[in-house]
């Protein structure tokens, strides 16, 4: 299980679920940026790593379809531009229709880039994530039916805990269930907190977790794969046997480094 390779025939699929609700306008950690910053700066990331995993040359081969939904005021796909309205679309879409371009200097550096922005942060509303949920769920399904021998999908929800529509826990388990040929759909999830608090990494138990709301999500979230297992003890995180693609208050280093742990599978192939 959880071993089959990625390929244009066997595409995998990533679909992030972002809070963006009032409270995301909250700090992050105690630190000057907001929870919204933070969470649209390590999706960005993400996704342009994505996209640099599926270049071959000059193409980005559709290795992966991407979606991202946002949950605060409403509830639903927050890609704009060209790529407005869609839920998933295929990576080479992603790579050819960011929102803008933006100037980054390197960190220590006075070198600047060019990067690609599809998220901006934003703030507004409550938390309806049993909603986000439950919406991803009609989309995973039907991508799971026509994707059968693909590697199960990856949910990754990131957000500051509370759920404003109701426990989303038995949603989350039902999510948990859609499946292809090689394994359940695996649920993440990153707990960002407004409170300077000792992050804690990939938990195999609740009991240090400082709140209900940590809880919850810790609760909603599968172990990691064998393979993510690996790519974790490679780059010396702390996984022991039971891991769960859980983190609670994770600085902006540390958020980035979850996605991509998160976001690893066992190959993709020049297929």
């Amino acid at each position: 299980m959880y071993s089959q390779p990625i390929d244009r025939l066997h595409p995998g699929c990533i679909l992030l679920l972002v809070d963006q609700s009032a409270s995301m306008q909250e700090s992050f950690g105690g630190r000057a940026q907001t929870k919204a910053d933070a969470l649209a700066q390590a999706v960005n990331r993400l996704i342009r790593n994505l996209v640099l995993q599926c270049q071959r040359g000059e193409e980005v081969r559709d290795y992966y379809h991407v979606g991202i939904l946002g949950y605060g005021k409403t509830v639903g796909p927050v890609l704009g531009g060209s790529l407005a309205g869609q839920h998933l679309v295929p990576v080479s879409l992603m790579a050819d229709y960011p929102l803008r371009m933006t100037t980054e200097v390197l960190p220590g550096t006075d070198v600047s880039v060019e990067l690609p922005v599809w998220i901006d942060p934003k703030a507004d509303g409550g938390t309806p994530m049993t909603a986000a949920i439950d919406l991803a769920g009609s989309i995973i399904v039907e991508w799971a039916n026509h994707n059968l021998d693909s590697f199960p999908p990856i949910v990754v929800n990131i957000s500051d805990g509370f759920a404003t529509d109701g426990d989303p826990r038995s949603i989350a388990a039902q999510l948990r269930q859609i499946r292809t040929s090689d394994g359940n759909l695996l649920l993440f999830n990153i707990n960002l907190s407004t409170e300077a608090l000792t992050p804690i990494e990939y938990p195999n138990s609740p009991v240090h977790l400082p709140n209900p709301y940590a809880v919850g999500l810790f609760e909603m979230s599968s172990e990691l794969t064998p393979f993510m297992m690996a790519v974790a003890r490679g780059m010396d995180l702390p996984v022991g046997n039971g891991a769960r693609g859980f983190v609670f208050n994770a600085d902006p280093a540390k958020l980035s480094e979850f996605l991509d742990v998160g976001t690893r599978v066992s190959q993709v192939t020049d297929r």
